[in-house]
C-alpha cells in the first residue's frame, strides 16, 4: 500500500491529551514531522519521542484569541502546514479565527461542526436519519426549571446543550448532572455551565459504545467500534478500559444518512448507550479525535492515515479492524477504583461491592489489554502522566 501524502509539518494541538498523544506516536512513526502545541512547557504528547518539537502556546480555553495569534504565527512560519485541532475549544477557536484561511486545518465543515456541538440539533438530525435517541426537552432558563415536565420520570440527565460555549472571552465547560428528585433538580439547574441553554433528558440505562467514522464529503469511508468496559466515573464517563468490536450492520444505513446530511468531511465519533434489551441509542457526536484513538490504532483502524488523507491528500488507508482488542488507560482505571472505593452511589450504579471493584482492577493486568499511554517504545509519556497524576493528587489533599 503506497503511504498517505503528509504535508511537511502536523501541529497537534492539546498535547497533554491522550488522543494527542495516540496521533503523535502514530504519524511520527511513519516519518511525518509532528510538532505538539501544549500550555506548559512539557505535555504528554510533547515528550514522546516521536515529537519533533514542541511549542507553548497561550492556554486556549482561557486566552482563544491569543492561542490563535500563535497558531497563525505557526503557520506564517511552516507553509503547508495542517492544524490538527484535539479539544472542542481548539477547534472552535480555529473556526472563530478562520485559521483555514492561514494554512490547513483538519475538521469538518463548518454547517457540519456546528450541528455536532449543538446536542439539540445533532438529535434530531441523528433522529431524522433513522437512530434511536433519548427522549429530550430543550430548556433555554434552566435556572427556570422547578418541576419535571410530562412525560419523564425520575431519574433524569440534565447536560449542557453544548459541551463548551464562549462566554467573556473564555471557552466554558458545559455542565452535566443525573438529577433524582426535584431538590437536586433545582440545584443541578444553578449550574453555571447550563448558562447556554441545556438539554433534559430521560436516563438511557446501559453500556458506553462508540461508532467512529471517516467520511468524504458526505459519503462514509471508513468505520470503527468499540464499547466501554469500565468507565471514569464509574456510572458512565470517559472510556478507562476500552474494546473493539463489530460495527453493527444496522447502524451503517443511519450512520451514512447521517454524514450525507451534514456533508461531513473527516472524521468522527458518534457517543451511543447500549440498552438492555439491545438498542443503540445516539447521545451526541463528537467531531474530532477521541479518548480511545489508541484502540483504534492498535486494533488497525488507522484513522491518523485517513486524517491525513482527508485533509492533507494522498492514498486511502485500508485493512479491516479487529475486534476483541482491549486497550487501558492505566491512570484513570486506577481513579475508577478509588472513586468506586469512596462512593457507595457509584458502586450501586456498576452493581459491585468495593471487593469486586479490587478484584476486577487486579485481574486487568492479566486480560492481555495493552496500556494505552505506557508504551516499552516510548516510556516518556507514562513517566510525564504519573508526575502529573501525583501531583494533582497532593493538591486535591491540600487544605
Amino acid at each position: 500500500m503506497t503511504a498517505p501524502a503528509a504535508p511537511p509539518v502536523v501541529l497537534v494541538t492539546d498535547g497533554d491529551s491522550r488522543p494527542a498523544l495516540a496521533l503523535t506516536r502514530s504519524l511520527g512513526a511513519r516519518g511525518v514531522r509532528v510538532e505538539v502545541l501544549a500550555g506548559a512547557a512539557r505535555s504528554l504528547a510533547g515528550v514522546s519521542r516521536f515529537a519533533a518539537a514542541e511549542h507553548r502556546v497561550p492556554d486556549v480555553e482561557r486566552d482563544p484569541e491569543a492561542w490563535a495569534a500563535s497558531v497563525a504565527a505557526l503557520f506564517e512560519s511552516r507553509p503547508g502546514a495542517l492544524l490538527v485541532p484535539i479539544t472542542e475549544a481548539a477547534m472552535g477557536t480555529a473556526y472563530r479565527a478562520d485559521l483555514a484561511a492561514r494554512g490547513r486545518v483538519a475538521a469538518p465543515p463548518r454547517d457540519a461542526y456546528e450541528i455536532a456541538v449543538d446536542k439539540h440539533r445533532l438529535l434530531d438530525a441523528a433522529a431524522d436519519a433513522g437512530f434511536a435517541v433519548p427522549r429530550t426537552l430543550l430548556v433555554e432558563k434552566p435556572d427556570c426549571l422547578r418541576a419535571l415536565p410530562p412525560g419523564f420520570a425520575w431519574p433524569v440527565v440534565l447536560k449542557a446543550r453544548r459541551s463548551r460555549f464562549l462566554e467573556g472571552g473564555r471557552w466554558i465547560r458545559g455542565g452535566v448532572a443525573r438529577v433524582a428528585d426535584a431538590e437536586s433538580l433545582l440545584a443541578a439547574a444553578a449550574d453555571p455551565g447550563l448558562r447556554a441553554g441545556a438539554l433534559l433528558q430521560e436516563l438511557v440505562a446501559g453500556s458506553g459504545e462508540g461508532l467512529f467514522f471517516a467520511a468524504e464529503h458526505g459519503r462514509l469511508a471508513a468505520t470503527f467500534a468499540h464499547r466501554r468496559v469500565r468507565e471514569k466515573p464509574p456510572s458512565g464517563g470517559v472510556g478507562v478500559v476500552v474494546e473493539s468490536i463489530a460495527v453493527d450492520p444496522a447502524l451503517c444505513a443511519p450512520l451514512g444518512r447521517l454524514v450525507e446530511r451534514l456533508g461531513w468531511h473527516g472524521v468522527g465519533m458518534l457517543e451511543l448507550r447500549r440498552t438492555p434489551d439491545g438498542r443503540a441509542v445516539v447521545m451526541e457526536l463528537n467531531p474530532r479525535l477521541w479518548g480511545s484513538l489508541q484502540l483504534a490504532i492498535d486494533a488497525g483502524a488507522d484513522f491518523p492515515g485517513w486524517l491525513l488523507a482527508l485533509h492533507a491528500g494522498g492514498a486511502r488507508p485500508e485493512g479491516k479492524p479487529c475486534a476483541g482488542v482491549r486497550v487501558r488507560w492505566l491512570l484513570g482505571d486506577l481513579d475508577h477504583l478509588l472513586i468506586a472505593l469512596r462512593r457507595a452511589d457509584e458502586r450501586r450504579a456498576i452493581g459491585v461491592s468495593r471487593a469486586t471493584a479490587i478484584a476486577r482492577f487486579a485481574a486487568a493486568f492479566r486480560s492481555g489489554a495493552r496500556f494505552d499511554v505506557l508504551r516499552r517504545d516510548d516510556p516518556a509519556p507514562f513517566r510525564h502522566e504519573v508526575r502529573s497524576w501525583l501531583r494533582a493528587a497532593v493538591r486535591r489533599r491540600a487544605p
